[in-house]
């Protein structure tokens, strides 16, 4: 089985389109089933000629799924790999760590306590926070908006890009949420938001500890 058999088709059209509410159910890891246990790791950089999985000193190339910038690898064995992603562009190549191996940062508690309108410290679960996630430091980012399409984190670390760090839609809740690592303290960011009418929207974080004019 192939990283492109395991694919669904229509949902790597959604995240080329940056309208997926749950990016995490396609990128990142994924265990496959069938006769071999199986990894797939799929990727999302808009612009990227290539793209290796870096597991210590080894590097691994993926498949390219599709030509704006969505890759994937299938690796044998059913341990998650402990792995960063090197991404090549036309005139530089950079190691990162992947967003899209993260487990969400809010859970069913704070959930269930604000859907019921009885959550009394959302400031320490919505907007930015600087956090250690699952031994990586980074900033964690949740923000409600209950009828966009699709929200993602711009700022400075990805050049105000809207395309690059889609978030996904936690349940039904209208909470919208992602891990960056190696985000620290004091970067500037917003929230794009494509409404359902297809309209792109720039908001700051209601949330937020700081703000500039």
């Amino acid at each position: 089985m192939t990283a492109t058999d395991v694919a669904v088709r229509g949902d790597i059209e959604r995240i080329v389109a940056v309208e997926h509410h749950d990016p995490h159910a396609v990128l990142g890891h994924h265990r496959i089933g069938g006769g071999r246990p199986q990894v797939v790791i799929r990727a999302w950089r808009p612009d990227a000629v290539a793209m290796s999985v870096v597991r210590g000193d080894d590097r691994v190339a993926m498949e390219r799924l599709h030509p704006l910038g969505l890759f994937a690898v299938t690796l044998d064995g059913e341990a998650i790999p402990d792995y960063r992603l090197e991404i090549a562009f036309a005139d530089h190549r950079i190691v990162v760590d992947d967003p899209y191996r993260f487990w969400p940062t809010l859970g069913d508690l704070d959930l269930h306590l604000f859907g019921e309108g009885r959550h009394e410290a959302l400031w320490r679960s919505m907007g930015c926070h600087p956090r250690v996630h699952q031994g990586t430091a980074g900033c964690s980012f949740a923000v409600w908006a209950p009828n966009a399409r699709s929200v993602r984190v711009v700022g400075d670390f990805n050049a105000w890009d809207g395309r690059i760090h889609p978030m996904r839609m936690l349940g039904s809740s209208g909470v919208w949420e992602l891990f960056l690592p190696g985000i620290g303290p004091g970067a500037r960011y917003k929230f794009e938001m494509l409404t359902r009418d297809g309209h792109l929207t720039l908001h700051a974080d209601p949330l937020a500890f700081q703000t500039e004019l």
